[in-house]
């Protein structure tokens, strides 16, 4: 067959993709600190066996198609265009880069996300302290480094260098829109909702991780996302 052996490693990405959950979900009572509020303590478990997972998946992505992997397991240029993607209303300027757009989308991205975070997880309930929101900060930007960095390994390098050479980039990219969504509607953000903006997310990230040749841009803007929302779940924890 064809392109087996992408399709197999596309296949692993799947099922260490649809393994987050499955962890997250095991991992709820676990008790590494009775200092820290369940949630704490479930996702500090959670990014230890998850960060194991990303680095025996890289490891297998590296092993099974080096030079691909190699390409876009760095930081990438920014000052790559940054291309049009009509059907989602994105036209820019002939001339603009990464490094430009990739401030703007960032920016617009977060907002979205705490809009997004406020209503799923806040509604008519009182909003965190800004003393509350500080003291987990700190934690809070840790395990969101770990999360992004996961989830941008497993869900964003493995989707590009399994089928990198089988499909165009834009079919690539709503891949790993595509499996990102899915696995979001059982997260935060959740529902029909946090499937259809993680969805776009991992669409997003894809695209400029294929058109920098990095996992630059895509990391720091998934970063971003996750600030604002574990910060949330651990302020309410």
């Amino acid at each position: 067959m064809k392109h087996a052996k992408n399709y197999w490693l596309l296949l692993q990405t799947i099922l260490a993709t649809l393994a987050l959950p499955t962890i997250a979900f095991h991992l709820r009572g676990i008790e590494l600190s009775k200092k820290f509020s369940p949630i704490i303590n479930q996702q500090l478990s959670y990014q230890l066996v998850t960060l194991l997972l990303a680095v025996v998946m890289l490891m297998v992505f590296s092993y099974s198609r080096k030079k691909v992997f190699k390409t876009y397991f760095q930081k990438g240029d920014s000052n790559k265009k940054f291309q049009p993607a009509p059907y989602f209303g994105i036209k820019p300027k002939p001339d603009e880069t990464w490094k430009k757009a990739g401030i703007e989308w960032a920016v617009v991205i977060s907002l979205v996300t705490i809009i997004v975070i406020y209503f799923q997880l806040f509604g008519e309930k009182s909003t965190p302290s800004l003393v509350g929101i500080v003291e987990v900060l700190p934690l809070s930007i840790l395990v969101a480094l770990v999360n992004s960095f996961v989830e941008e390994s497993i869900c964003r390098v493995g989707v590009i260098v399994a089928l990198k050479g089988v499909y165009e980039d834009g079919k690539i990219a709503i891949v790993s829109g595509l499996l990102f969504g899915s696995v979001h509607y059982f997260g935060t953000p959740g529902g029909f909702t946090g499937a259809i903006v993680s969805g776009f997310l991992g669409w997003f990230l894809a695209k400029s991780m294929l058109e920098t040749k990095g996992i630059f841009w895509a990391w720091l803007i998934h970063f971003l996302q996750d600030i604002i929302i574990i910060t949330a779940l651990f302020s309410i924890g």
